[in-house]
């Protein structure tokens, strides 16, 4: 049976049965919202070891307007997907969303031009790269570090990137040199770290640009 969870907003969503799922709790929810504010509007946001979407349905509440995550159980991206879909029937405004069903590693390393992401196809001069990942991956894995790699070497961020990784208070996860420590908030057994790209590594590109 499936469960619900509630939106920093009070909407509901579906919540995967699967004990392999650990939903962000409301608490770091708002936390994140709160410090990332209204960066989000307009924004691209990718959702990585998405899970329910819930992340990635209070970022669409607060005004980002592309999000595509990335769910490796079929199952949970289906729930993923409608949710994301149900929220989005809330809100005036135009998005485009993607969830695509596949480990999260094999999928970042065929880059932003991977031809699963439809974004492109539809929106071919438009920037490919994100805004915010958000990284919420089993607390004992080793792929909070393989991805910091990922993203930067495939080119899914921009200089101006946030990542956030969702991890242990007990255990916080190494960060790979191409990224710079901006903040880290601790909620009880959760903490969050904030991270962004080491600019003195000049791997970006100048024209840097916005959407």
């Amino acid at each position: 049976m499936k469960g619900k969870l509630k939106l920093i907003s009070g909407k509901r969503i579906e919540s995967p049965s699967t004990q392999k799922t650990r939903p962000t709790t409301s608490k770091v929810r708002e936390a994140i919202i709160n410090i990332l504010g209204n960066k989000l509007e307009e924004a691209s946001w990718l959702d990585l070891c998405s899970g329910s979407g819930v992340m990635a349905c209070e970022a669409l509440q607060k005004g980002v307007k592309r999000i595509l995550a990335i769910e490796k159980q079929r199952e949970t991206a289906r729930i993923c997907k409608k949710n994301l879909i149900d929220v989005s029937n809330t809100l005036v405004d135009r998005f485009h969303i993607e969830v695509i069903c596949q480990e999260m590693i094999s999928f970042l390393k065929k880059g932003t031009q991977n031809k699963k992401i439809t974004f492109n196809t539809d929106f071919p001069n438009l920037e490919q790269r994100f805004d915010f990942v958000f990284l919420d991956p089993p607390y004992d894995s080793e792929l909070y570090e393989l991805s910091q790699e990922i993203l930067l070497s495939k080119k899914w961020v921009k200089k101006s990137s946030t990542l956030i990784c969702e991890c242990s208070s007990k255990t916080l996860p190494r960060i790979h040199n191409g990224w710079e420590f901006n903040k880290v908030k601790s909620y009880g057994n959760t903490s969050l770290l904030f991270l962004t790209p080491n600019q003195a590594l000049n791997c970006f590109d100048d024209t840097d640009s916005m959407h």
